[in-house]
């Protein structure tokens, strides 16, 4: 009875493991099997099977995949230059987003190679195609739920939100705007696990986001 509760669980994480977008979860399933596997030898009275699986299955093949993934060390980083977002001053770069991403790149010792680009439709083509690992520099969406609310002005013929509309008001344009919508700035990622990895660095250093905030945005946003 027992081998059956085991080759159904083994079915069961199977699929979790081969349709969860997180590749850390899948380490765990796979880990998981594993071990399903070396109990489901021992039941079948094989202990030197079951030695085997537990020795090479669960503890060997689990550490060269954590290496392997650990050893992801070069993020591609997209970016729109946004005055106090994103931000190439000679070689150097400046802004919330650029200090934001840098430290969660520090955090989890991957090097960094930025790649701009002239527009968010250039920067969301590079992204969906996996040319880059995260984009940002003014991704805006009209909702609330991104890092920072913003505006968004519908012109005749394009849509903006406020830092950009702010910074060609002030170089001499004139922006008529039909209407106006609350929206928000987000950072945008390829890959879940790098996601994932970014809302746990953002709940474990709010104090830090809430600095960079005051630096660049004023008391008003928070």
């Amino acid at each position: 009875m027992i081998e059956y509760i085991v080759l159904l669980s083994m079915i069961t994480i199977s699929f979790y493991t081969i349709f969860t977008p997180v590749r850390m979860f899948s380490v765990i399933g796979r880990t998981a099997i594993s071990v399903l596997a070396t109990l489901l030898y021992t039941v079948l009275a094989a202990p030197d099977v079951a030695i085997a699986e537990a020795l090479l299955g669960a503890l060997l093949t689990t550490l060269v995949y954590l290496i392997a993934l650990k050893s992801r060390d070069r993020i591609k980083v997209g970016f729109t230059p946004v005055r106090l977002l994103f931000e190439k001053i000679g070689e150097a770069f400046t802004g919330f987003e650029y200090e934001l991403v840098k430290s969660f790149c520090e955090k989890y010792d991957y090097g960094m190679e930025f790649v701009e680009y002239d527009s968010l439709d250039d920067l969301m083509k590079a992204l969906n195609d996996g040319r880059i690992d995260i984009g940002c520099g003014g991704v805006f969406r009209e909702d609330r739920k991104g890092y920072l609310e913003t505006k968004i002005f519908y012109l005749e013929d394009e849509k903006i939100d406020l830092l950009r509309y702010m910074d060609r008001t002030y170089r001499g344009e004139e922006l008529n705007h039909i209407f106006q919508k609350e929206g928000s700035y987000h950072i945008l990622f390829a890959d879940e696990e790098l996601k994932s990895r970014f809302r746990r660095f953002l709940k474990t250093e709010k104090e830090f986001v809430e600095r960079l905030k005051r630096k660049y945005f004023g008391e008003e946003s928070r």
